[in-house]
């Protein structure tokens, strides 16, 4: 905050205050030994502020100042509401945890279960494809999980794979998200989804968590079918969507309770880039950057919207 000059009687210089606020320069008035001193908040908006204000002096008495102290009022109304939203929101992040706000949430613990058992029950995608005196062996399972089951011959439309789909298997759209391929893999997603999944049941509730799980796992898997067909697996897509919509609420809209550190949000974008660039082998690439981006639209979508609007 710097001063920009000071005026001789408080009238004056309360009246010159409602202006700049007017005009969206943030200040305060106050009392000095010989006079009333003017500080602007904002170093950007110094140069304006002593333009104005050395005209003020020469013509104290012009309409335009008398008019903006209706206006400064109701912008302070505005800023009291603002304030006292925030404090009705506020979380302390630094003590949320000893108050159980990050515990596990009913929505987020079933989906954990069902990867594990399925993990479990797949042997972790690497069962052998027969065992001998079985009926059914353990691999079965993904049969009925992976988004298709059907392997569509050379040169022939890969989306005719999907008529499983079509003829009423619609749970192919969302299951591929509880198949992983190794312990490593499955403890990752399932740590972030622990993390991040809780923390949105907790303050969203579990209808939004579900229609949130849905958006991202049904766009992603369909995404990453199209770009290397039905053999994946994985809760990444879902984890960055959950990710997405955290780092943008954090950003715009905090009073909502729903934090991340930079260095989580660091951790997750070099993870993406590193996955991109194939040193980690061969990773559903397609769907996190999918569920990312639908995770950012829900998070900063409302935002970014008002912000265009605005500009036009």
């Amino acid at each position: 905050m710097r001063q920009i000059g000071s005026l001789p009687h408080e009238d004056a210089a309360r009246t010159f205050g409602d202006y700049l606020l007017a005009l969206g320069i943030a200040n305060s008035v106050e009392q000095a030994p010989d006079a009333w001193a003017v500080w602007v908040e904002n170093d950007d908006h110094l140069d304006r502020a002593r333009a104005e204000l050395e005209e003020f002096s020469r013509s104290p008495d012009q309409a335009k100042y008398r008019h903006a102290a209706l206006e400064a009022s109701a912008i302070r109304v505005r800023e009291d509401r603002k304030q006292q939203r925030l404090r009705d929101h506020y979380v302390d992040v630094r003590t949320s945890s000893a108050r159980g706000a990050h515990s596990v949430r009913l929505l987020t613990l079933i989906l954990v279960l069902i990867s594990l058992a399925v993990g479990a029950a797949s042997w972790f995608g690497s069962a052998p494809a027969a065992v001998r005196g079985q009926r059914s062996t353990p691999v079965d399972i993904l049969q009925y999980l992976r988004i298709s089951s059907i392997e569509a011959p050379p040169g022939a439309d890969p989306w005719q794979e999907l008529s499983q789909i079509a003829h009423g298997q619609v749970w192919r759209l969302v299951t591929p998200i509880f198949i992983h391929f190794g312990i490593a893999h499955l403890l990752f997603n399932m740590l972030w989804l622990l993390d991040l999944g809780a923390m949105i049941e907790r303050q969203r509730g579990v209808w939004f968590l579900a229609l949130l799980v849905l958006a991202a796992a049904i766009p992603s898997n369909l995404a990453q079918y199209h770009y290397a067909g039905p053999g994946f697996g994985g809760m990444s897509g879902v984890v960055y969507a959950l990710f997405g919509y955290v780092w943008m609420k954090s950003r715009f809209a905090p009073q909502d309770g729903l934090h991340l550190q930079q260095t989580t949000v660091f951790i997750m974008l070099a993870w993406l880039f590193i996955c991109m660039t194939g040193m980690v082998g061969d990773i559903a690439n397609t769907a996190h950057v999918v569920g990312l981006l639908i995770g950012m639209g829900v998070g900063g979508g409302r935002y970014w919207w008002r912000r265009l609007s605005r500009r036009f």
